[in-house]
Formats: C-alpha cells, structure tokens, sequence
C-alpha cells in the first residue's frame, strides 16, 4: 500500500509526544496501520543474553502468541539478537542465514509463523545511557517490503524507544565526578590493578584507595566490575574499541602533509 508521507510524519509526531505508555502503544499501533502492519512486539532491554528479564509489549498480535512466547519462546526467539548485527531494519526470513539457527530457533519462527509472523521487519533500537530495544513487525505482503516502508519501521521503532526512555526514567542524578576520578575509572575499567594506577598517575596506592571508594560511593555501587557498567550505561567512559575506532576515523580524515 502507498504511504502517506504527511501521515506519517503527524504519527512520529504523535508517538514522539506521548505522555505515557498507554498513549505510546496506542500511537505505535496507529503508525505501523498507516504501513499495512498490523501486528508486533516490542522486547526491551535488547541483550544477546535470552536469561535476561524483558517486558514484553503485545502490538495486535494473538493471545495465543503472547502467551506462548511468555512462557517458553522468549528464549528461542533469534530475531532480537540477530538485530544486533543489522545497521538498519532487516527483514526474515530473507536477510537472515536460517543455517546459522539453532533447532529451538527454527522452531520458534515456524510458531511464530502460525500467528501471522512468517515474514516480518526486525529493528534494534537505542536509547540514551546505553539501553537498547527490538521491535519486531510482521510484513503480511508475499512481495519484500520497500525501502520507504523499512524505514518507517526504523523510524517508529526509534522516536517509540526514545520517548519510552524518557516516560519510563527514573529521577536520574547524575553524579558528579571530578577529572581526577575521571582518570581513575577510566583506567579501572581498562582492568589496571590499584598499584598500576597509583604509579601510572603518579600518586601512592592509598589516595588510588581513596578515589575508589569516591567513585564507588558516587555512582551507588559495591565492587569495581558494578562501577564500570553503571560509568558506560551513563556515557562517563567509553570502550575502548570505541576509541580505537574513533582514533583510525580521526587518522583517516587528517589531511595529509
């Protein structure tokens, strides 16, 4: 079906302005119609870890599904996971390698199959302090669905994650650090030992002693692996293929002698 391009602005508008969840589902629901998508689910958190809890957010699918997929497929569904490696929406089966799957996943996508789930577009979407989440839309239509419609499906999955983010957040303080304590959690989450860091910084161990327990105090944590995953989910540190990455980006673009 053709897409009305203002339509479908007024609807991002609308999901994006959504005061809380009820209104957000409602909004997903009208946008997704404005495609010819009827049903779909929203996963969050998105981790490749299955075991992790997820809320489960039922877009018009069948009871049965939902029901179902609580019970025992949450943990065989590959869609989610398999969007991690996809920049952009991706559809199945067509852009994923079924010999890749497990027998538990194959047989979730022939279940899923029975509940109008044979084809669909899958979607990673992210958040701000790291979170991340899956919309999965199922694509009715034999013929692949176009690159305008992809996108949309992008689009709805982002702007609904942001501001679900957003209704759903905590009254978030960030806690302020000093650059020197800075210093000591980034190199604390590159797994330098307390006397690495006391000599690398130029200070005695007990002041390295001292600045952790700061830090730990600061951001409500107990040990330093809870430390390092609380500074990335707030964006103080980044990884270090982050940087790695950033620095060849950097090397790349310099102009040349």
């Amino acid at each position: 079906m053709p897409m009305d391009d203002n339509a479908m602005t007024a609807a991002l508008g609308t999901i994006r302005d959504a005061e809380d969840v009820v209104q957000l589902r409602s909004a997903v629901t009208d946008a997704l119609s404005l495609i010819g998508i009827e049903g779909a689910y929203f996963i969050a958190p998105l981790t490749r870890d299955v075991r992790v809890k997820r809320l489960l957010t039922n877009i018009g699918l069948p009871d049965g599904w939902e029901r179902l997929y609580r019970e025992k497929y949450f943990l065989d569904d590959p869609l989610p996971s398999l969007s991690f490696d996809h920049g952009n929406a991706f559809c199945w089966p067509a852009d994923i390698e079924l010999g890749n799957l497990t027998k538990p996943q194959l047989r979730y996508l022939d279940f899923a199959a029975d509940y109008g789930l044979a084809r669909g577009i899958g979607v990673a979407c992210y958040g701000p302090h790291g979170r991340a989440g899956f919309l999965g839309a199922g694509w009715p239509p034999a013929e692949a669905p176009s690159d305008a419609v992809l996108l949309a499906v992008h689009q709805i999955g982002q702007v609904s994650f942001q501001n679900y983010c957003q209704i759903m957040r905590d009254d978030l303080t960030m806690p302020v650090l000093s650059n020197r304590e800075l210093e000591v959690l980034g190199w604390m989450c590159r797994g330098k030992t307390n006397p690495e860091m006391a000599v690398t910084l130029g200070v005695s161990r007990s002041t390295i002693d001292a600045y952790i327990r700061r830090i730990f105090s600061k951001l409500d944590v107990t040990d330093r692996t809870a430390a390092c995953v609380r500074a990335y989910s707030l964006g103080y540190i980044v990884s270090e293929e982050v940087e790695n990455l950033t620095e060849r980006a950097r090397e790349r673009d310099e102009p040349g002698p």
